[in-house]
């Protein structure tokens, strides 16, 4: 008698560092899972195609509209109905993953509790988690989905999981010859923008940080997307020793110059999930974000707050706001002193 394969499909239509949270609920299944596809939205879609665990994914189509849309949805729709999966984890609170688990007759569906639906969309599901708290890592929180179906039972949710090809890791290594960085020195890449502004720290701390970790010989990349680019070329500006700006990378090259580097030094932003799945050391700078549930996950990391004299001041950190009084600048990470995030530097890229 041949057992047919089981097949589980994993939606999370949220941002590219929730993707890659995701990724320790993808490593958390269990093996008797022969196949696991995910629906992501479309920046987060490479970082799926990473994961050599998964097998298809399915962009969700947002970037279309009227008849275009509605046709993409009902082709979406009609390749899951034929796929017969056994799970369907909804990791997210939209309705397509309630929809879905109504029509397409899972044995298995679940989700988390939320304040944010109602009745029938709790009723989507067979089984709920538990709510979201401001105690514990996101990973956990995501791998609660499978806790409560009994498909992971450790206390520990798995580290992230993201995979560089050979031929990605050369190509970035021949961009840093051509930029002439090479091993004999250390290499720092600095993420340091994020579409909420209320997470950055000054473009002047920066510039200060670059100098004096320079002074030292080490090598600075500033990494970021193509809307990071304005910002990163403004910091530039502002520095004496000058950084190597990425300036048409990808996320995929921007993972394999993660893996290289030596220490990921970056604001609360997809890069602090990035560097730990990609097994870098990496120092996170914290605002007005929580790191208990958005810090680094796994690995060898150092989150930076405030001082001991400015937590005194700043006592209403972490406090969600997008800056203070709805200013998108937060006085907390304008006041962090930039000699306390080289030190950490420092400390982190010292031999263990």
């Amino acid at each position: 008698m041949v057992t047919r394969a089981k097949k589980a499909l994993f939606l999370k239509t949220k941002n590219i560092g929730d993707a890659i949270i995701l990724t320790a609920s993808i490593a958390a299944l269990p093996s008797s899972y022969s196949f696991v596809d995910v629906i992501c939205l479309p920046h987060s879609e490479a970082i799926f195609k990473m994961n050599k665990r998964v097998r298809h994914v399915f962009v969700i189509p947002r970037d279309k509209k009227g008849l275009n849309k509605i046709t993409a949805y009902f082709n979406l729709f009609k390749r899951l109905f034929k796929e017969r999966y056994d799970l369907l984890a909804h990791f997210s609170v939209d309705w397509r993953g309630a929809v879905l688990a109504r029509l397409i007759h899972v044995e298995t569906s679940v989700s988390r509790q939320t304040d944010r639906r109602g009745y029938f969309w709790h009723q989507s599901f067979n089984f709920l988690a538990p709510k979201l708290d401001i105690e514990r890592p996101m990973a956990e929180q995501d791998v609660d989905l499978l806790r409560s179906i009994n498909l992971y039972k450790k206390s520990v949710a798995p580290a992230y999981q993201l995979d560089i090809s050979i031929p990605q890791k050369n190509k970035v290594n021949a961009w840093l010859k051509k930029c002439d960085i090479h091993s004999k020195n250390k290499l720092v890449v600095i993420h340091a923008s994020s579409r909420w502004k209320f997470k950055e720290i000054p473009m002047a701390s920066w510039a200060k940080i670059i100098d004096q970790l320079k002074s030292k010989k080490i090598d600075i990349v500033i990494s970021g997307s193509h809307e990071d680019l304005k910002t990163n070329e403004m910091i530039f500006d502002l520095c004496v020793s000058k950084p190597v700006l990425t300036k048409d990378f990808s996320l995929i090259d921007t993972a394999a110059l993660y893996e290289r580097a030596n220490l990921v030094l970056t604001i609360d932003s997809m890069s602090t999930h990035l560097a730990s799945a990609v097994k870098t050391p990496v120092v996170s700078i914290f605002g007005p974000t929580n790191e208990k549930n958005w810090g680094p996950w796994k690995g060898k990391y150092k989150v930076i707050g405030l001082s001991a004299k400015d937590a005194e001041i700043f006592a209403c950190r972490p406090c969600g706001q997008d800056g203070c009084e709805g200013s998108k600048i937060s006085q907390c990470l304008v006041q962090l002193d930039p000699k306390m995030v080289v030190n950490q530097a420092l400390l982190m890229l010292k031999p263990s």
